[in-house]
This record gives structure tokens, C-alpha cells and sequence, in this order.
């Protein structure tokens, strides 16, 4: 079993990680609310983009990459996941598809896969899907504890009756979160772990970088792409409140000019551990695996 591997058995088995990792926890909701035009949600299908990180004390030791000195991982692909109720007739997006456009976003912010002469110094776990109906994981997940609003899911009483009378004075950012946890979400997950502790069978998390996006009306895979692409400039930074963008959905037709080959991103080829062991895993392991069957 792989030093990844041995890890996430670990940290699941001590039941750290569950919690730590919330994953990509994913959802959707319908709130134009937040800015006063509930309509233009569902007719305008924007692809609204809220991002946070959170830092542990030990991801503020680690430096930051620059590009002349980029910070080197190893991945863990946790994959896609439907947290609570799955929502119907939704088609997962094309793994691979996936991993290249994460890939590219991290390296565009200093993160680059290891390789010779490039030993990984952080383990990080991708992870995507859907969160439907799971208010209070879906608001922790959204930032809610950092915009002081978890007290919205306990119902009205002397304790939060102060609160309520002041929750005209809440941020747009904070009535987005807040109606969005009550709906399906889109999220995505992108984690941080100390790499040589993780070799050591433990769980040592640095940060996390956790978006969302109400679901109504968007085709998940371009809102999953919209999604790490805002969230980019936050990967590994932490936020003191999560940040709310709004971007179009990007569907539509392609107009194909003059081919050039800019660029190759194979996560074959890559440090990647995919928890999957089905016909789509991918990675160096999912590659030799033909071959380790015929003997």
C-alpha cells in the first residue's frame, strides 16, 4: 500500500479526516436574494462562485510559492462524491478533464507536481461533487463560522434573539452563504497535508481550500470549471471571510482555429494516487494495473 494510501486509511480509521476534509462538499441553492433580485438567479444561470480557506497553525509556517520557487505535491484524487441526498439525473464530469484543469490552476499559483529533483513537501487531496440538503454542513463548508451566522440553524430563542434583530446589518456574502445552505450545492475540495508526516501514518492538515456554488439551473461540469478557476488567487491563502464571485456559465459553441500544442498535462504521468480502482482511475498505479493483473 502506498504512503497516500496508508494515510487517508489512517486518518479515516481515527476519524479526523471525515471532518477535516468535509470534501468538496457540494450543493446548490437558488438566492439572488442576497443582492434583492430573487428572479435574476434563475433566469441570468450565473455561476455564483463563494471561495474560503481555512489555515491551521502549521500551514502558516509553510512558504509560499513564488514562481522562481514553486511548492512541490503529491496528489491524493478523493474524486467525486454526492454528500446527502444525490440530485437527479446529473452526470458526474469527466475525471480526467477534471484533474487537468485543477492542475493547471495550481501550477498557475506556484503549486507543481514532484518530480526528480523535486521531492513533494505537502500531500493535497482533490475532491468534488454535490452537497443537497445538509444545512449545517453546507454552512460550515461555505465559511458560515467565519461570517457568524452558524447561529442560524438553531431555531429562535432567547439566545438568538439578539442576533436575529441585527440580521439586516448581514453582509450580501453572508445572506448568499445562508440561503445556500439550505439548498444543493456545487462544491469542490482542495486540501493540504504535511507530506512527510502523512508518510508516517499521520494526519498533519495545513489548509483547506473549500468552493461552492448554488446548483440551480448550471450543467455541472462548466460550473465546476468556473469554480477552481475563481478560486485560483485563494488556493492555499487564508481568508479571514469567504469571498463571493459572480461568473458566467461557459457552455456554448467552440469555433476551432489553427491547432497548437501549448501545453501537455497527463495526470498519468503525474504524482497522483486515485482512490478509485475502477476502469476511470487514473495515475501511475491506475496505469500499471493492466499489467500487474496479467501476471
Amino acid at each position: 500500500m502506498s504512503p497516500t494510501r496508508r494515510f487517508l486509511a489512517l486518518a479515516c480509521s481515527q476519524g479526523r479526516l471525515g471532518a477535516a476534509l468535509v470534501l468538496g462538499c457540494l450543493g446548490l441553492a437558488s438566492v439572488a436574494q442576497a443582492q434583492g433580485d430573487f428572479f435574476r438567479h434563475f433566469f441570468d444561470h450565473e455561476v455564483e462562485v463563494i471561495t474560503v480557506t481555512d489555515m491551521t497553525d502549521r500551514g502558516r509556517l509553510l512558504r509560499r510559492p513564488a514562481p522562481a520557487q514553486p511548492v512541490y505535491y503529491e496528489a491524493l484524487v478523493l474524486g467525486y462524491t454526492d454528500f446527502g441526498q444525490s440530485i437527479g439525473g446529473l452526470k458526474p464530469p469527466n475525471k480526467t478533464a477534471m484533474l487537468k484543469l485543477i492542475l493547471k490552476v495550481l501550477a498557475d499559483q506556484g503549486y507543481h507536481p514532484a518530480g526528480p529533483g523535486h521531492p513533494p513537501e505537502v500531500l493535497l487531496t482533490f475532491a468534488w461533487g454535490t452537497m443537497n440538503w445538509k444545512p449545517g454542513m453546507a454552512l460550515l463548508f461555505m465559511g458560515g463560522d467565519k461570517l457568524d451566522i452558524m447561529w442560524e440553524l438553531e431555531p429562535l430563542s432567547v439566545n438568538t434573539a439578539p442576533q436575529a434583530l441585527t440580521r439586516f446589518r448581514q453582509s450580501p456574502v453572508a445572506s448568499l452563504v445562508k440561503e445556500s445552505a439550505y439548498g444543493p450545492l456545487y462544491v469542490m475540495s482542495i486540501q493540504a497535508f504535511d507530506r512527510a508526516a502523512a508518510v508516517e501514518g499521520k494526519t498533519l492538515a495545513l489548509w483547506h481550500t473549500k468552493i461552492s456554488c448554488p446548483a440551480e439551473g448550471l450543467d455541472i461540469a462548466p460550473a465546476l470549471q468556473q469554480m477552481i478557476r475563481r478560486a485560483g488567487p485563494y488556493l492555499g491563502r487564508e481568508m479571514k471571510k469567504p469571498v463571493w464571485e459572480t461568473a458566467p456559465q461557459r457552455v456554448g459553441r467552440v469555433d476551432m482555429g489553427e491547432l497548437k500544442v501549448l501545453e501537455t498535462i497527463d495526470p498519468n504521468k503525474l504524482p497522483i494516487t486515485d482512490m478509485d480502482q475502477g476502469p476511470g482511475a487514473v495515475g501511475p498505479e491506475a496505469t500499471r494495473k493492466p499489467e500487474r493483473e496479467k501476471k
